[in-house]
């Protein structure tokens, strides 16, 4: 039950969504968990007809859309909203991604074809060479001058969520790699200093966060990690530089970006010391090897919106509560502060 399963049943959830996209992909997500659909009648979520209504709604009351949308959005109303949020539609530069997509052979494009087997692996759209998230991918690298692995998965599930667009995608994209609100793009890069020695400085920068904050807000449960020498390479690693993508299925990734974009890239943060204090009880009672088992599990997990009470079991309704507990009562809203 809940993250005790094994890999016969991780193939069979994810047989549900991975030959679906967009609202189908969305959908097929919500109408296998009727726990869902209870939550958002509860949260008495409306329908959002398009993207000057979903903007007209933040700027009305952006209190409420922010709860609104780390409630966890309706499929029918998810894209416009992530969009709403990041106001994506009005950085669009008409004609440029048709621009970006004939300019010629450049250095990343071995890089990018290494990339798009890799992306998202079992989803039937990636399992072939996927010609939009090569298109998505040439574009951004052309735009910035720059392209790094890991761009790849968010592309992807972009992709996966909107439908395929291939342009909006882009454009949402490229705002998450270079808004200072998410820096995306700098998850991935290293800082090729002979004194760095190589290392990803903006990931070591949000893991000393994590470890200040884990230490002061989970005192007990880190002195367990400490003496059963759980490192951080054995789960928040992977946590931040994969933004949850290869380390927990689709429908509670969804949930996370509804989260993330609500907020900002501190948001990773609250979700992974959320996801601890979930646990905490049941991890406490775990040896070494128990407790890797236990976390390369949580990818495998199903029934994700069980409100049981389950030591083990993920829910992910309270992890959005606590993972709002922390963003707010730890200052990350003032992200530039955090960060210094």
């Amino acid at each position: 039950m809940g993250c005790q399963i094994g890999k016969t049943n991780q193939i069979q959830i994810r047989s549900k969504y991975n030959n679906l996209v967009g609202i189908k992909f969305q959908e097929a997500i919500e109408s296998s968990n009727p726990q869902l659909k209870q939550l958002q009648h509860q949260w008495n979520q409306f329908e959002i007809k398009d993207f000057t209504t979903a903007c007209k709604f933040k700027q009305s009351d952006p209190t409420r859309f922010r709860k609104y949308l780390m409630n966890g959005a309706l499929s029918s109303n998810r894209w416009l909203l992530w969009k709403g949020s990041l106001f994506v539609e009005n950085i669009q530069e008409s004609g440029c991604y048709e621009a970006l997509l004939k300019t010629s052979q450049n250095q990343f494009d071995s890089d990018i074809e290494k990339d798009l087997p890799r992306t998202l692996p079992g989803h039937q759209e990636f399992n072939k060479k996927s010609q939009a998230l090569q298109n998505v991918l040439k574009a951004i690298a052309a735009y910035n001058n720059d392209y790094v692995t890991g761009m790849n998965q968010v592309a992807g599930f972009l992709l996966l969520v909107n439908g395929m667009d291939e342009e909006e995608a882009f454009w949402m994209l490229n705002y998450l790699n270079i808004n200072p609100q998410f820096k995306f793009l700098q998850l991935y890069q290293t800082n090729d200093s002979q004194n760095s020695g190589n290392q990803f400085e903006f990931v070591t920068k949000l893991l000393n966060i994590f470890h200040k904050h884990f230490k002061s807000q989970m005192p007990q449960l880190y002195q367990h990690f400490e003496a059963q020498d759980i490192t951080q390479y054995c789960y928040i690693w992977k946590w931040i530089f994969s933004l949850f993508l290869q380390t927990f299925p689709f429908e509670v990734v969804l949930y996370f970006f509804d989260f993330m974009i609500a907020n900002n890239i501190l948001a990773i943060i609250s979700l992974s010391l959320a996801l601890l204090k979930h646990f905490q009880s049941h991890l406490l009672k775990l040896d070494q090897n128990e407790i890797a088992q236990f976390i390369t599990k949580l990818q495998e997990c199903s029934d994700v919106f069980d409100r049981s009470k389950h030591s083990d079991h993920l829910c992910v309704e309270q992890i959005i509560i606590y993972a709002t507990q922390f963003h707010e009562q730890l200052g990350f809203s003032k992200l530039e502060e955090t960060l210094e």
